[in-house]
């Protein structure tokens, strides 16, 4: 359901009538999503420390920079990993493509855990970390279309927003958990114990768990080949050119879900403890805040799209986020602490939410299911790589730059606008299309 009174969506080509989702086919589609972030969170959290381990520099600055420019690296990609294993889940099944791309998410996990570091290996260890980082990134190119193709497959029509919203809801409880482990590392241990080997164990915590997705995902069953429109044996050559439009149209929705994501969530404990000051375990405190938000939300607004239609949510969403983060992050700034971080973090957590939660659905009502994780993927990922991966540099840069701590509401602010504006062109080709 797009908007009403568009309904049935006219690219809404699949006819699935599954009256639930059974609760492991969510546990097997949004697994390896909580492993793709819980990764990213525990190398932005740590990033501070990893770049004196592995990217070591007279002027601290550029060590982060280092650091975090190699995060923003691994997304260039993303695309690449999401044309390569998206085509393979539309061409084979979803189900093949998301054991490998865990499995893959497994062997860069394991390279961050137990490398050296630059003071034993030199430049090897720096290579060593890039390349993890880079088949990360690859892997986690296939994962979001991928897991949100499972889902929706087997998902009613009148409740994809609902069941799609997982994925999102899973990101939350990412969150809260990368937060109470850095929490747990950073209180129980000393600043030389973290710099030792402390830093290691969110990345060996990650580690046990591939092995748990994996089995689950191997051992979940295929949806009924009945359900499924014929595939194409070229899936990105005939999304890429039969819906150009929609593509460039998905992408720009999505702009506002990247960005939001690594600069209100990811990269927030870099920019609270290096801009304003704070300790450590407020800032994993103000992460945790905002995964609560986001895992208690997202059913909600992804339910509130089915009623109410995705476009006109969204759309609400990001005018609200234009409107309010500018001033939130000078609220922020202006009164520096916990109290006014944990504030801020749960306004715009909740709007941040609003928007995100339907995305999922509304990207799988766009396309057809032989192409849908695809298109999916290329809307995903070739945002996440032109304008998500790179925030936390970039917003690092131009702070130092600029001077101005509130470029991470600039930023975010900016990105709500354009999203704005593709939604409403979205509206307008929905319309087109349903005459």
């Amino acid at each position: 359901m797009l908007e009403q009174p568009i309904s049935p969506s006219p690219f809404q080509a699949d006819n699935v009538t599954h009256p639930t989702v059974e609760k492991k086919v969510i546990v097997a589609a949004v697994i390896g999503t909580t492993l793709e972030w819980y990764d990213l969170f525990a190398y932005l959290y740590f990033s501070v420390t990893i770049s004196k381990l592995f990217f070591p520099h007279a002027d601290p600055l550029v060590s982060l920079l280092a650091t975090v420019g190699t995060f923003g690296g691994s997304y260039l990609v993303k695309p690449l990993g999401a044309l390569v294993l998206s085509s393979y889940a539309d061409r084979v099944s979803a189900k093949a493509a998301l054991t490998l791309t865990v499995t893959l998410m497994g062997v860069g996990t394991a390279m961050i855990a137990f490398t050296p570091t630059y003071a034993c290996m030199g430049v090897a260890a720096t290579a060593v970390m890039v390349a993890a980082r880079l088949i990360q990134g690859f892997s986690s190119g296939g994962e979001y279309g991928s897991g949100i193709s499972f889902i929706v497959q087997r998902a009613p029509i009148n409740s994809r927003g609902f069941y799609a919203s997982f994925q999102v809801a899973a990101q939350g409880l990412t969150s809260i958990f990368a937060g109470l482990t850095g929490v747990l590392v950073s209180t129980t241990l000393t600043t030389e114990q973290v710099s030792d080997w402390g830093w290691r164990v969110p990345f060996l915590i990650g580690l046990v768990i591939i092995p748990v997705a994996v089995y689950i995902r191997r051992n979940i069953s295929e949806v009924d080949d009945n359900t499924i429109a014929s595939r194409h044996a070229t899936p990105v050559r005939e999304a890429i050119f039969g819906y150009p439009l929609l593509c460039v149209l998905s992408i720009g929705t999505f702009v506002l879900v990247s960005v939001s994501s690594y600069a209100l969530a990811y990269y927030l404990p870099t920019y609270a403890v290096r801009t304003l000051g704070l300790s450590q375990t407020s800032a994993f405190g103000a992460t945790i805040l905002t995964g609560c938000v986001q895992a208690a939300c997202a059913p909600l607004f992804g339910g509130l799209s089915d009623r109410l239609g995705r476009l006109r949510v969204m759309r609400t969403a990001a005018i609200l986020m234009a409107v309010v983060v500018i001033p939130a992050f000078h609220f922020v700034v202006s009164n520096p602490g916990i109290a006014s971080l944990l504030v801020s973090q749960c306004v715009l957590g909740v709007i941040m939410t609003a928007y995100q939660a339907p995305m999922p659905a509304l990207l799988c009502d766009l396309f057809p299911p032989a192409v849908r994780t695809v298109g999916i993927s290329v809307a995903h990922d070739f945002t996440a790589a032109t304008f998500g991966g790179f925030t936390p540099f970039l917003i690092t840069l131009l702070i130092a730059a600029t001077g101005s701590k509130i470029v991470p509401g600039l930023y975010v602010g900016s990105a709500a606008a354009l999203s704005a504006v593709c939604i409403t062109l979205v509206t307008r080709h929905a319309r087109a299309l349903s005459r």
